[in-house]
């Protein structure tokens, strides 16, 4: 009897730790999803943030050019 009562408390304490181990699989794929997500957008904001950047001194530039051009222009018309 006793015997008997020691393999249903094995039982259950195996049934319980499969459904432990289950459920923990299943958060570590969808851990896994989330982190692949995350690498995705990372790689994104990379992307963007490797853009040109305009800075004064670039539009301080491009408007001294576009000045000397228009003073060569009006010098010979």
């Amino acid at each position: 009897m006793e015997q008997h009562e020691n393999n249903s408390e094995k039982q259950q304490l195996v049934t319980g730790q499969t459904r432990e181990i289950s459920t923990l699989n299943q958060e570590v794929n969808e851990l896994r999803k989330e982190v692949k997500q995350l690498r995705e957008d990372i790689e994104l904001i990379d992307i963007f943030q490797k853009k040109p950047i305009v800075s004064s001194a670039v539009i301080g530039q491009i408007g001294g050019i576009i000045i000397a051009i228009l003073v060569i222009v009006g010098i010979f018309f």
